[in-house]
């Protein structure tokens, strides 16, 4: 698909309307799910967002879902939900092999926490997502679904690419530095972040423990919270972490008081096409009565958003010292017994992880540390953080997945992000990305949902 984007008219699934007609028995979740599996026909040998399927098992989960509805003994709000999830996680029915076919041969005997949580919890399973090969490699093969000569990003590139071509409602991401709102921002959907450890990430690999978020794609917000909130519960926080807070309907959409700018090192990288999208719709959002803010106005703010470049490399040295087991492990026995198992780029990379210094890894922990104290010092109710999602539109080719600079911060801080696909720029999708505060996920939502709901509205 090559025609201009247009955020307001883009198709995009979403499911919580459609549970609304399963239970008056207008609509069943065996006919939803057909309807997916007619697009993926149609979109996945061009769009290529998937490594995996066993569509079989997904329709029997439907069917039992659509039994549920109709004895009134529904699971959960994502009973019947069609979701896929990122090639990280295991699944004890599909091969898991983090983007790397060497890995891929045999399911594993088990489901990740959140796998476990989504079949407890009546989703269907459509399939696994590709990424680049483990996570660090060359890009997979996927393709934006709305230009297939673009990158979807990475590195939950075909979860993105998933719901961007409306094959599915929803699908699970994670991101460790920007793997997550970069490509819902190429590739104009939904994407909800939870704080760091809100959802428990047991058998997604291990790989970045202190760093790695667990997140939802998808192409509603609702959607979003719900899948998120469910699995905050179902699967419970990772060990150690603070629960997911909220409640299980999504929150009541909230006007924020100030957003943020945040742009700092970001700025200078951004092409024009998109600074002036975003500027257009910050204008209209401060007509809609929402003050915006220049981080540079106040020395406090001003100080974090200086700070973009050391937040950048301590987030580095931190995703790089931390995915030594298991993945540089898997790298160096591959060199070990010659199979050539992975790319000559994958091992390159992989093997340059083993230079992090224990000492720069225990400096980056500390610099951490103080950032999010600072960070935490300047949560007010109503405020939040504002920054595009992108330097631009998706870049074209497939062997680049853009820039990360502007999920560098939120990621170093662990705090909860939403990504709006509310612009365009040179006909292909931006999105806008929305920070709140450790433990502030709710909030968040409410001011997310409020902007989604007023820019539906033609409010701004």
């Amino acid at each position: 698909m090559n025609s201009a984007y247009d955020p307001r008219t883009a198709l995009r699934l979403t499911f919580h309307d459609a549970a609304t007609d399963f239970k008056s028995g207008a609509d069943t979740p065996v006919k939803y799910l057909e309807r997916c599996l007619a697009r993926i026909t149609e979109r996945e040998p061009v769009v290529k967002a998937f490594v995996a399927a066993n569509l079989s098992a997904a329709m029997v989960q439907a069917e039992a879902a659509a039994k549920r509805y109709r004895d009134g003994t529904v699971l959960s709000p994502i009973d019947g939900l069609p979701i896929a999830v990122k090639d990280v996680f295991e699944t004890r029915d599909l091969p898991t092999g983090w983007g790397a076919a060497a890995l891929a041969e045999h399911p594993p005997a088990r489901d990740a926490a959140i796998v476990h949580a989504l079949r407890k919890s009546g989703a269907a399973l459509v399939g696994k997502t590709a990424l680049p090969e483990l996570g660090f490699g060359p890009p997979a093969a996927t393709t934006n679904p709305w230009d297939a000569s673009r990158t979807p990003g990475g590195s939950s590139s075909g979860s993105a690419a998933a719901v961007g071509a409306a094959m599915v409602p929803a699908a699970i991401g994670s991101q460790g530095r920007g793997s997550l709102t970069r490509p819902a921002s190429f590739c104009g959907v939904y994407a909800f972040k939870p704080g760091h450890g809100t959802i428990h990430r047991g058998g997604d690999g291990g790989s970045q423990p202190t760093n790695t978020h667990v997140g939802v794609l998808a192409g509603g917000l609702i959607d979003a919270w719900i899948v998120a909130h469910t699995l905050g519960r179902s699967a419970g926080p990772h060990p150690g972490h603070r629960a997911l807070k909220g409640p299980a309907a999504p929150p009541t959409p909230a006007k924020p008081r100030t957003l943020v700018r945040m742009e700092a090192a970001g700025w200078d990288r951004t092409e024009a096409s998109a600074r002036q999208s975003y500027e257009d719709l910050l204008e209209r959002i401060e007509g809609a009565g929402v003050a915006v803010m220049r981080a540079g106005d106040d020395p406090t703010w001003a100080a974090l958003e200086e700070e973009l470049e050391t937040a950048g490399n301590a987030l580095g040295t931190i995703a790089d010292y931390e995915t030594r087991w298991p993945l540089t492990m898997l790298v160096e026995a591959d060199q070990e017994t010659e199979t050539d198992a992975f790319d000559p780029l994958t091992v390159a990379r992989g093997l340059r992880r083993l230079d992090v210094a224990l000492t720069d890894y225990e400096a980056a922990l500390a610099y951490r540390r103080d950032y999010r104290e600072r960070l935490a010092g300047l949560a007010q109710d109503g405020v939040f953080m504002i920054t595009p999602g992108a330097t631009g539109p998706a870049p074209e080719g497939l062997s680049s997945t853009g820039s990360s600079v502007y999920q560098w911060a939120s990621s170093l801080a662990g705090n909860p992000v939403v990504s709006l696909p509310l612009m365009a720029a040179d006909g292909l999708p931006l999105g806008l990305e929305v920070q709140g505060f450790v433990g502030e996920d709710a909030s968040l939502m409410a001011a997310g949902l409020w902007l989604d709901r007023a820019y539906r509205a033609k409010e701004f």
